[in-house]
């Protein structure tokens, strides 16, 4: 009767830490990459730095971890997709003190700046950004906003996308977990505005769902799918199968939604 690979490590493990290391090496390292990717690490040279990582945690103490591991909660390979998540939450935590503005950024006007903080450092909606903003510059509504989105777009390289698009996919993943099997701290919640600035921009998303419903379905799709969800304006493009999305059609979507966010029972709640 064959045995499972997993009663084979752990045999090897009893017998031999460094010759189990090994076995388990060579028979997870693809799930282990698979992990990785899957929590959002792409580019190579980070995925790699993440491997790493994990290896260096999981071989501590003659692979003390792995040896503990309780077989009836699971094959291993269901435990690392959580070990993973957790060395990447450690991971994040000590990049975030390193993160500087891009160059192209920097140059930005100091809205822009900030706008690109809050929406891709921070994670915010942009109904929180313009409700934050507005706290110190009443000026800055929701418009505004993507209008300052679309300054940062424009200068933007594909390098710079692939790092924010990596950063964020990490640290959305790793601050939803609730397991820790491998004695990871949480990361603090940094997120918290004041009720005040939570209330306006509670108010600002619900003109912005009202005005959205007010837009021809393609154009709110659009401002959705641009500016929600964070997608490029060719990705929006192929999204919606439409032949192209320029800045001049942005531009005019957007002046719609100004108006519509201005129309009487949008501008505000009514009652």
């Amino acid at each position: 009767m064959a045995h499972h690979p997993d009663d084979q490590i752990r045999a090897a493990l009893e017998r031999d830490a460094r010759a189990g290391w090994r076995a388990f090496i060579d028979a997870y390292t693809p799930r282990l990459l698979s992990h990785i990717e899957r929590a959002g690490v792409r580019d190579h040279d980070e995925a790699m730095d993440v491997y790493v990582r994990v290896c260096e945690r999981l071989s501590e103490r003659d692979c003390e971890r792995l040896r503990r591991h309780d077989p009836r909660k699971g094959d291993y390979g269901a435990w690392l997709a959580t070990v993973v998540r957790n060395v990447i939450v450690d991971w994040v935590r000590s990049r975030a003190g390193r993160r500087r503005l891009f160059g192209a950024v920097k140059a930005l006007d100091p809205t822009a700046r900030r706008v690109f903080e809050l929406f891709y450092w921070e994670d915010r909606t942009p109904t929180e950004i313009a409700g934050m903003l507005q706290a110190r510059d009443p000026g800055v509504d929701l418009a505004a906003v993507f209008d300052a989105l679309e300054r940062v777009d424009r200068v933007l390289t594909d390098r710079h996308r692939r790092e924010l698009l990596s950063t964020a996919a990490r640290a959305r993943r790793a601050a939803s977990l609730d397991a820790d099997p491998l004695g990871a701290e949480a990361i603090p919640d940094t997120r918290r505005v004041d009720p005040e600035t939570a209330l306006a921009a509670a108010e600002l998303e619900r003109r912005f769902t009202q005005a959205l419903a007010g837009l021809p379905p393609e154009d709110a799709a659009i401002l959705r799918l641009r500016y929600v969800q964070g997608l490029s304006a060719a990705q929006v493009a192929r999204a919606l199968r439409i032949d192209g999305l320029p800045p001049s059609r942005l531009g005019a979507i957007v002046d719609r939604l100004r108006a519509a966010l201005a129309a009487p029972g949008v501008a505000r709640a009514e009652g």
